[in-house]
């Protein structure tokens, strides 16, 4: 062999196979040596002719994507570090066994691992086996049932994928979709993403990419909510009796109670109007920013931090992967920065600005515990455990419920009448003309930077009558948050539209009396 003649890692690998031939030679054999992986027959048959003693060929289990989607929901696979490998010899692994590095194969480790078996091998003189027997036989590990639809997380990426670049300043963006009704998560996208199956050949293009594709936005990224925070000051005004759904509050432009600080209501700013006398339900429609100043701050920062953590802002979800908790406005949070709480703070707090900082799915469930009536559901992946055979349930999901919001029928249909006119008559309502379903919709933008980019966010919910998903959307630096009325549209669109076809492939082959 001349110097060169082989790369720098066949070099490695040949000095691994020495030292491991050294040990052996000293009877030091408990642990497996992997030689080679993922070999073709013709190798096999090469390995078996040559008839190598010690050398042994065993089949072996690897993971499979069947999508190149849910990336940052999957997770991967791959040895552990050392840093987890004293928790991981407690629960009885060896020091170089596979193991989830991250998503759902992470989260749900435990149930996915497996058990080792014991097993005697019996050799000859020349180190040939000549037979083996289990102790204890191996059992292989569970199956998991997540909650997630694997279409409709493809339907959201291409649509993210689609429309998050057409948006010129555009950078990352993200995606929640959520069962209104039990807290299901049937979508979790963030852009850009990755692929799992190529997670290591394109490790280094990913990772020097600015946009960062390995972050999951989804549940880690924290935005302020802008307008789309509205719905918890009006809930909360409503409910401590400040305002009824007929009380009227004039939008004079500026919002003068304080002397020192007036602060305007969008419209006034941008086209130099009023929207006259609103009530709740206009005030939401319209995005009155003077109506929510008022109410907000007589609802005081106090309660409307007490109702944001109530519809689950600011506090954790309860989802299986990691998330940030987010930022609820109010002094606490300030002082802890160093900085002056002052009372004016409030009013840019009550319209989803000042501190006020939340994850997609965080935005998700507040809108899905707003149209369910209040129930806060805890938002979650896991849906059952299967055995390794699939032929028996070993456990399942049962919702539950973190919180509740007490919320009048007629406060409810206040603020969800405000939400559907903005599908119906509002900045969106073209996107949604064409659905079968009708649709409630909030937009909010709030401002990121110096040169005036403003974070994009938008929140959903539908079937109107019955609530099914709510769905909350955030592009970063995206401008106004209309501009994702068309990515709530492919997604409700998909939805509805397969929710049907799957209603009618179910008929088919069914007895019927």
């Amino acid at each position: 062999m001349t110097q060169g003649s082989l790369s720098d890692r066949d070099y490695r690998a040949m000095v691994g196979v020495l030292y491991e031939l050294a040990l052996r030679s000293r009877e030091v054999v408990w642990v497996d040596y992997v030689l080679a992986q993922d070999v073709d027959i013709s190798f096999i048959s090469k390995v078996k002719e040559a008839g190598l003693v010690g050398v042994q060929i065993s089949p072996t289990t690897v993971r499979q994507y069947h999508t190149t989607a849910a990336a940052h929901i999957l997770g991967r696979t791959g040895q552990m570090d050392k840093t987890e490998v004293e928790a991981y010899q407690k629960l009885g692994y060896s020091m170089d066994e596979t193991v989830g590095r991250d998503g759902v194969e992470k989260a749900f480790e435990q149930y996915l691992h497996g058990e080792k078996g014991i097993r005697d091998i019996e050799t000859n003189t020349g180190g040939k086996v000549v037979s083996e027997t289990y102790r204890t036989e191996p059992q292989p590990g569970k199956n998991i049932v997540l909650t997630l639809d694997i279409r409709l997380q493809e339907a959201v990426e291409q649509s993210l994928a689609a429309h998050v670049p057409t948006l010129e300043t555009a950078e990352g963006a993200a995606a929640a979709v959520i069962n209104v009704k039990t807290g299901e998560t049937l979508a979790l996208a963030s852009y850009p993403t990755f692929d799992l199956s190529n997670f290591s050949s394109q490790y280094a293009e990913n990772a020097s990419n600015p946009l960062n594709p390995f972050y999951n936005r989804a549940t880690q990224g924290t935005y302020a909510p802008g307008s789309t925070f509205k719905m918890v000051t009006a809930v909360g005004a409503l409910e401590e009796g400040i305002v009824t759904p007929k009380t009227q509050i004039l939008d004079t432009g500026r919002y003068t109670y304080y002397k020192d600080y007036q602060p305007m209501c969008w419209v006034f700013r941008q086209f130099g109007r009023t929207h006259g006398l609103q009530n709740v339900t206009q005030a939401i429609t319209n995005s009155c920013n003077v109506y929510f100043y008022d109410v907000g701050r007589r609802l005081t920062i106090e309660k409307l931090g007490q109702y944001a953590r109530l519809f689950g802002l600011g506090t954790a979800t309860g989802i299986e992967l990691p998330e940030s908790v987010g930022v609820v406005a109010g002094p606490e949070y300030t002082e802890s920065q160093g900085q002056i709480w002052y009372e004016g703070n409030t009013l840019p707090a009550a319209i989803g600005q000042e501190n006020n900082r939340f994850t997609p799915l965080q935005l998700a469930n507040y809108v899905a515990t707003l149209v369910n009536g209040g129930n806060h559901w805890s938002a979650h992946l896991l849906k059952a455990v299967k055995s390794s055979d699939f032929s028996a349930i070993t456990y399942e999901y049962e919702p539950a419920l973190l919180d509740n919001v007490t919320i009048a029928p007629e406060h409810l249909s206040a603020v969800k009448e405000g939400m559907l006119a903005v599908t119906e008559s509002g900045s969106v309502a073209s996107y949604f003309k064409d659905l079968d379903v009708k649709v409630g919709a909030k937009t909010g933008s709030a401002q990121v930077s110096a040169e005036g980019n403003s974070n994009a966010v938008f929140v959903a919910f539908a079937p109107y009558d019955d609530p099914e998903i709510a769905i909350a959307i955030v592009v970063e630096k995206g401008g106004s948050g209309s501009e994702l009325g068309a990515v709530a549209a492919d997604i409700l669109t998909y939805y509805f539209t397969a929710e049907r076809t799957l209603e009618a492939v179910r008929t088919e082959n069914t007895l019927l009396r």
